[in-house]
């Protein structure tokens, strides 16, 4: 397990000094990848190939060079946060919720290229961020159609960088498309378990023996990719497919007290405020986010909740005393 004496002050301990500087606020020179993939290290925990082809392509992006990427990985581990990373470095980034996304000719006014509408004309040099990719990939039909590979097929236009004719209000204009970046992230966890069920093996006998892998715990590939409802002709325009690991037990332990990004001080940052918690009830969170698989943002909205409600029942306090809280 975690050792909590660790040598850097953490939460429950008097000295602790709350950190107040918001780190994605910093300077980073776009010209360094190395520079960038620091920024990214110092808000995300563990996952550093997927870091270091984050900073690449936001470098490759910034010098005019298009990128396509896949990032596949249990939630909570990271995908996320690497792309408001990514964000915060480069404010011409849309984040889409792909999941809420239909076809063409689909009730809905969520459609592939809806995004498009919040671009300014006069700078495409923007980067989409699909989130929850894997929900429209993953195969299924109605009124016979197959509406993952129909709604994929909606996203080869902008993918090859054509000029895309975007309505809004009764008009419409052209959106070049051409200097525009995409990663498509999920989770697809489907295809993770089935490979890890297939993986998994007993045998008979006097030394029987049982193995029984975990999901994620081999790579996927983008063959696997396919195989789960990727077109190929989206996986071949892609450059990369980042692998980002699950976290362990002792990892959440770690994040929530010594990560620069850490929940704890994130709510310190926004409330302005310095918070003692007991070491079982960090132990207590850090277990019960590893087993939501919900990841950081569970432990995050957890906390949120218990210094809502400290501050709720003692409204009556000082300024002063407002400025500590104990949970």
């Amino acid at each position: 397990m975690y050792d909590f004496k660790a040598k850097t002050p953490s939460f429950y301990d008097d000295n602790y000094v709350p950190q107040t500087k918001n780190i994605m606020s910093q300077d980073v020179d776009l010209n360094n990848p190395q520079d960038i993939y620091r920024f990214i290290k110092q808000n995300v925990y563990k996952q550093d190939e997927y870091c270091k082809l984050a900073a690449m392509f936001l470098y490759n992006h910034a010098r005019g060079i298009r990128s396509r990427m896949v990032v596949a990985g249990p939630p909570g581990s990271g995908k996320s946060l690497v792309s408001e990373c990514i964000k915060a470095l480069w404010p011409n980034t849309i984040i889409v919720n792909a999941a809420t996304l239909t076809m063409q000719g689909f009730v809905g006014n969520n459609k592939v290229d809806s995004c498009l509408k919040r671009i300014n004309t006069a700078e495409t040099n923007y980067i989409l961020v699909y989130d929850e990719f894997d929900k429209i990939v993953r195969p299924r039909r109605s009124a016979n159609e197959n509406v993952s590979d129909n709604i994929q097929a909606e996203f080869l236009k902008m993918v090859e960088g054509e000029t895309i004719d975007v309505g809004e209000k009764g008009e419409t204009h052209l959106i070049d498309t051409s200097k525009m970046s995409f990663i498509f992230c999920g989770s697809f966890a489907v295809k993770a378990n089935e490979i890890a069920e297939k993986n998994s093996y007993k045998t008979m006998g006097f030394n029987a023996e049982e193995h029984v892998e975990k999901a994620f715990a081999k790579e996927l590939t983008m063959d696997d990719i396919i195989d789960f409802g990727l077109i190929p002709e989206i996986a071949s325009r892609c450059t990369n497919l980042a692998n980002v690991r699950p976290l362990t037990l002792k990892d959440y332990e770690y994040l929530l007290t010594e990560h620069p990004a850490s929940p704890l001080r994130k709510i310190e940052d926004e409330y302005q405020v310095k918070i003692h918690i007991t070491k079982k009830k960090l132990k207590q969170i850090a277990r019960e986010a590893y087993n939501s698989q919900l990841g950081v943002r569970y432990a995050y909205a957890k906390l949120r909740r218990m210094v809502d409600a400290e501050i709720f029942n003692s409204y009556e306090k000082s300024d002063d005393e407002m400025a500590f809280i104990y949970l």
